[in-house]
């Protein structure tokens, strides 16, 4: 492989494996990725496969690890919920906030979270705590990824229900007339 060629391939696979790992792990975290990726690819770029069409996949495949090693590394420092209110998580730049980051994030989510079932507790947890991918929550859960994917749409519209209910609803700390403490 050529500087040149390498050069071309950095190109045309810098952009898509940013916003591949931007998507799972944050955008701060995915310039890391992208520049980790390219980095190994660099160092190992007389390993690369002799048939030009599957360097991207390579490169790919590279990119893929260290996203999943992120998630591991947060995974790790963040292994249960005593940490939870001091983990930043992704940081996505999507115009419509998701509700599931909200319920993380305040005292209505606390409650709204207390109103969940046992069973949507955990699903809670699986899919939007943990994030893992529908193959792996399916597999934590033991069911099939089309009943996963089908239960955390479900459980995405009671969030948003239970959400408005409560930022509708009066303050449990203003509920007796007094002052909240």
């Amino acid at each position: 492989m050529t500087d040149e060629d390498f050069r071309d391939l950095y190109n045309a696979l810098r952009d898509p494996i940013f916003v591949f790992a931007m998507r799972r792990v944050g955008s701060e975290a995915a310039a890391d990725v992208v520049s980790e990726t390219f980095e190994i690819a660099w160092r190992k770029r007389d390993d690369f496969p002799s048939d030009r069409t599957a360097w991207a996949s390579w490169v790919v495949g590279i990119a893929k690890n260290k996203v999943l090693q992120e998630i591991q590394r947060r995974s790790r420092k963040h292994h249960d919920n005593r940490f939870i209110d001091d983990w930043p998580g992704p940081h996505h730049s999507f115009s419509e906030e998701d509700v599931a980051r909200s319920v993380i994030d305040s005292d209505i989510a606390r409650r709204v979270y207390g109103q969940l079932t046992p069973a949507e507790q955990l699903l809670f947890d699986v899919a939007f705590i943990r994030e893992l991918q529908p193959a792996d929550g399916a597999q934590v859960l033991g069911i099939s990824v089309s009943a996963f994917t089908s239960r955390v749409n479900r459980l995405r519209q009671r969030l948003r229900s239970l959400d408005e209910s409560e930022s509708l609803g009066p303050n449990p700390s203003t509920r007796s007339g007094g002052a909240p403490s």
